[in-house]
């Protein structure tokens, strides 16, 4: 008899077996070793705040973190505002924002649109910018464009 028709006919008997109900051989299994992968480098936080109520209100968290690739971002997290319209993410040089009057408008970093009214959310530091973020801005603050005023903002430490 051949090799194939042998494999054919055991094929065929444990189709024949487990198709009728009979009790099928049980195949030991052993699980795979699988060593630890080293995970890529973290995120790491640079700096982080609590949102203020400035000339509005918004609440939660906000963050400078540096990703594995060194790239830096703005992550709001447990964020929550009444309304995203006209609103951005900026960074100010102030060490504290409490009223609209400390922000040098001229000197604000946009980040973009607030991109919903909760939740947790990142916002993309550029890379031109991204060496200096730690120097250089030391407030992250939700801005109306519309008014040019602070909504409320975060001091980084």
């Amino acid at each position: 008899m051949s090799r194939q028709a042998i494999i054919l006919g055991v094929a065929g008997a444990l189709l024949i077996a487990a198709c009728s109900g009979a009790a099928a051989t049980k195949v030991p299994t052993v699980a795979p070793s699988v060593a630890p992968v080293a995970s890529a480098a973290a995120m790491e936080v640079m700096a982080k705040g609590e949102l203020k109520p400035v000339d509005g209100s918004a609440t939660g968290a906000a963050e400078i973190v540096v990703l594995p690739g060194g790239a830096y971002e703005v992550i709001l997290d447990q964020f929550s505002i009444g309304s995203t319209d006209h609103t951005n993410v900026v960074l100010v040089s102030n060490k504290a924002v409490t009223r609209t009057e400390d922000v040098d408008k001229t000197k604000l970093l946009d980040l973009g649109p607030i991109k919903g009214a909760s939740g947790m959310q990142t916002y993309a530091i550029p890379a031109a910018m991204a060496a200096g973020v730690m120097d250089g801005y030391h407030s992250v603050v939700i801005w109306d464009t519309t008014m040019a005023h602070a909504i409320a903002a975060a001091s980084l430490r």
